[in-house]
């Protein structure tokens, strides 16, 4: 998609051009002529296209937002969201060049927020259908009038970062695999001349990360642990780690998953491939930090080899795990990687991971849970995730009876902590593999995921929720 910020830098006929109007704006005079349609017009969600008989455009399209938002970052969220709406209902129409004009001068944040609406709008997951039952276009020019092309230009590689790992989360488990999500980093690595480590299943085993390898071993396909290292040019501010859950399909191993449980889980690898996009983004976006993406990539089967219920597993960091659920194999894997994450000393690590149904429970399907004991990286986040228009709500893990639920006289931890504050719970798990010194926080996205409906700046599919708002963490020196 091309962006530009003047309609007059676009030669040749624009398809739309599209108004956003609050309560209180004015009536742009292009559409004036058609006032006695517009009772509805400025109604938050609203968005209607009016063919033009002639002229310069094909169509005029009013876009209601509602009454202004008090706060910026609630205004740019709302200007990415219709954004997206206008992008994906103009290209169901045929149509592929489209300029908008918001209510205000956009801003750096708002000129940002609309290119990443744009270029997500244009998104869908079509790359299987031999026939194409959806006839639409792409869109393949964008003006943002007076928008600042430096933003555009950062919220356009935003945008490509949440496809990419849109792309992977959405492709099946037959597509990719362990091996896969290896040879998919090592191509980034070697596109954008980083380091990159990649451990083979006798390796895991030799460097101790036996709880990787045991939910790994009742598949076919090996195991890989995957550590990918973004150095920027000159001294960096930082170094942090990002950690991935990566189950590129979760049967539920011997605690098999039911029919319906199990479908969607080629989407059990998505923290991964998050975290896979935001390694390809960093380079275009200059990323001050230093970043390192680590992943162990595993399928859960059930097999004659696979782990059991009651199987007690030593971690890379020396703590012993009960196996009371085969599916709860997440954490499992987690708890090697972030023992592993925490040798590097980075100054924070962030862990991404499809976790749990209890994140469902507790929150619904829009919102994100944040669990962690380090009130100065949660702030940072939440404001990341404001600027971002992701939701996110945090789990605190201060309820000592509460972790009780994950004690057991057989080892020193247990995986599974019963029915109640399972994202709690499942914190607390991990914690216990984490450097008590490094600053950490989990985000539990398993809520948020995967769309079966089109709405806002998502489509059908993989989400990559948390993406957006790890960039924004990470860009914050830059990102205005």
């Amino acid at each position: 998609m091309e962006f530009f910020n003047t309609p007059s830098s676009f030669k040749g006929q624009l398809d739309v051009r599209g108004f956003m109007l609050f309560e209180n704006s004015d009536l742009p005079e292009e559409v004036a002529p058609y006032s006695h349609l517009a009772a509805q017009w400025r109604k938050k969600g609203f968005l209607q296209f009016i063919p033009c008989a002639e002229g310069s455009v094909r169509w005029l399209a009013v876009i209601g937002l509602g009454q202004k938002p008090e706060k910026r970052l609630a205004q740019s969220t709302l200007y990415r969201n219709m954004t997206a709406e206008f992008v994906r209902k103009g290209t169901t129409m045929n149509l592929s060049s489209f300029a908008l004009i918001l209510p205000e001068e956009p801003d750096d944040l708002m000129s940002r927020a609309v290119a990443e609406g744009a270029v997500l709008g244009n998104y869908r997951f079509t790359k299987y259908r031999t026939t194409n039952s959806f006839p639409v276009a792409q869109c393949e020019h964008f003006c943002l009038d007076r928008g600042d092309l430096a933003a555009i230009t950062q919220g356009k590689h935003v945008a490509e970062a949440q496809i990419y790992a849109r792309n992977l989360a959405n492709e099946p488990g037959n597509v990719i695999s362990p091996l896969t999500m290896a040879s998919i980093a090592r191509d980034i690595a070697t596109r954008h001349e980083m380091e990159i480590t990649i451990l083979d299943e006798h390796e895991i085993q030799e460097k101790g990360l036996l709880a990787l390898w045991h939910v790994g071993k009742g598949s076919k396909t090996p195991p890989r642990l995957v550590h990918m290292v973004y150095k920027p040019k000159g001294t960096p501010l930082g170094k942090i780690a990002l950690v991935g859950k990566s189950v590129t399909f979760d049967s539920g191993g011997l605690c098999i998953k039911t029919r319906e449980g199990i479908k969607t889980m080629k989407g059990d690898k998505s923290g991964a491939c998050n975290v896979l996009g935001i390694m390809n983004a960093l380079p275009e976006l200059q990323c001050p930090y230093e970043v390192h993406g680590l992943f162990g990539a595993v399928e859960n089967m059930p097999d004659g080899n696979a782990y059991r219920p009651d199987d007690i597993i030593k971690a890379m960091n020396g703590k012993t795990i009960e196996i009371k659920n085969t599916d709860a194999e997440g954490r499992v894997t987690l708890a090697d990687m972030l023992a592993y994450t925490s040798t590097l000393k980075p100054d924070a690590i962030i862990d991404i991971a499809t976790l749990t149904g209890a994140a469902v429970t507790a929150l619904g399907n829009y919102t994100a849970g944040l669990v962690s004991d380090w009130d100065d990286l949660i702030r940072e986040l939440l404001e990341a995730a404001d600027k971002a228009g992701e939701r996110f709500h945090r789990f605190i893990m201060d309820d000592e009876k509460l972790r009780e639920q994950i004690n057991t006289p057989n080892a020193d931890v247990a995986n599974s902590g019963g029915p109640g504050g399972g994202v709690i719970t499942a914190g607390m798990f991990l914690r216990e593999f984490v450097d008590p010194l490094i600053p950490w926080a989990h985000m539990d996205i398993a809520a948020v995921d995967y769309y079966d409906k089109e709405f806002d700046c998502y489509g059908i599919g993989a989400s990559a929720f948390s993406l957006r708002t790890c960039l924004e963490y990470l860009m914050k020196p830059i990102f205005k």
